[in-house]
């Protein structure tokens, strides 16, 4: 099985707590999809964490991360997303290069309209 359906686990300390998320690329593409279509990151951010932490974790890190008032405290939730994202490992490629002859026909492009 593929480690993007098996998912990539992340151990996040939060105060003295060590919880672990276990982050695949569907969830992750979902996190990131539902922030950028105009979602309340924050809220979004919150989903993400409470859907990836473990069971029986879910509980402690609600306590932790949500106030009194049942909403996310942004920048506590915003520091655990940070961490994922620098943590989270996909299986696609890192990079997309641009081919060398549509860098050259840009600089081209420039240089004849000077």
């Amino acid at each position: 099985m593929s480690k993007a359906l098996e998912g990539q686990a992340i151990l996040v300390t939060i105060g003295t707590v060590d919880f672990q998320f276990n982050v695949t690329d569907k969830a992750f593409n979902k996190f990131v999809d539902a922030s950028s279509n105009g979602g309340k990151v924050t809220l979004q951010a919150w989903s993400f964490l409470a859907d990836t932490v473990e069971n029986k974790q879910h509980a402690k890190l609600k306590g932790m991360l949500v106030n009194d008032a049942n909403e996310p405290r942004a920048q506590l939730v915003m520091d655990v997303i940070k961490i994922i994202q620098e943590e989270f490992v996909s299986d696609l490629p890192k990079v997309v290069k641009t081919r060398a002859s549509s860098a050259n026909s840009s600089k081209e492009t420039d240089l004849s309209n000077s």
